[in-house]
């Protein structure tokens, strides 16, 4: 395995996401903006969102869907929370009346999915008054819907399951991945929550899915990255720099051999090279 940085002075930044053109999309949030880099050296290119830009999708015409968090955490000043989309080079918001938008992802009824924390977090006494809340959000009105109103507290990332029935989210300040089981409409049935993996010295925040159905989640306190199978169990762990605070992990588009890893204390992204596991090819396409 080996680690590259690609980047960095890039500030305190989440994302990453894969565009069209091969370039890694990344968010700022202490600078209030979106880097565009790319990974042959190519120049980086810089779109302003101000507020606190976290977790980041791309649409299937290479647009960039934000979820702007208002600020809350760390950021570079105050701006309205909600979903941004970003289309050659322009900001506006697709969707607006949220709390405190952390990450989003398309899901398999082509709506965005956005976890909402709903406010900062004292880690230490985290307020079970605010549950985290997931909406879904349609890419081409805005229009939104709150599909779980009663989540874990400081909920985070988000992925669903390789067959879409499962929902997963993280819990920060509760160092778990959570399940929830989608109903026959498409929406998390609260009796259905399972807490599927807690983890040991680290607490999770973003969430990358695999074809086989593993997770790969990135640890920010335990500066690594950990791979969760179906059933809960930590089957593979990746070690990285002392300090790097990993927020968010994403496959690379091209090679699934390959992670793209925003270290937010390093304020860089990083490329993880895996190991080949005996067997596999040295070129195989990731679920899309």
């Amino acid at each position: 395995m080996t680690v590259e940085v690609i980047a960095d002075g890039l500030g305190f930044t989440e994302g990453p996401a894969c565009l069209p053109d091969g370039r890694i999309a990344v968010t700022s949030i202490s600078h209030g903006c979106v880097y565009i880099i790319d990974p042959t050296g190519g120049p980086m290119d810089r779109v302003d969102t101000g507020g606190g830009p976290n977790g980041l999708a791309v649409g299937s015409d290479g647009e960039i869907y934000v979820a702007q968090n208002g600020g809350v955490f760390g950021a570079s000043g105050n701006a309205e929370p909600g979903v941004q989309v970003i289309r050659g080079g322009r900001v506006d918001y697709l969707a607006e009346g949220m709390d405190a938008p952390n990450d989003l992802v398309i899901g398999p009824d082509a709506r965005l999915w956005v976890t909402d924390t709903r406010a900062g977090i004292d880690f230490a006494n985290p307020d079970p008054n605010k549950p985290g809340w997931v909406w879904a959000v349609e890419t081409s009105t805005g229009e939104k819907e709150l599909m779980l109103d009663s989540g874990p507290v400081f909920i985070n990332g988000l992925g669903f399951s390789p067959d879409a029935a499962r929902l997963m989210v993280t819990t920060t300040s509760g160092a778990q991945l959570w399940s929830y089981r989608l109903d026959p409409a498409g929406r998390p049935g609260k009796d259905s929550a399972e807490v599927l993996c807690t983890f040991d010295g680290g607490w999770p925040d973003g969430i990358a899915v695999c074809a086989d159905g593993t997770y790969w989640v990135a640890l920010t306190g335990g500066h690594r990255l950990d791979r969760v199978d179906q059933h809960g169990d930590v089957v593979e762990a990746v070690a990285l720099p002392d300090g790097s605070l990993p927020t968010n992990v994403c496959l690379n588009a091209e090679n699934p051999n390959e992670l793209w890893v925003t270290a937010s204390f390093h304020q860089a992204l990083l490329r993880v090279r895996l190991r080949l596991k005996s067997g596999q090819p040295e070129h195989s396409h990731p679920m899309s």
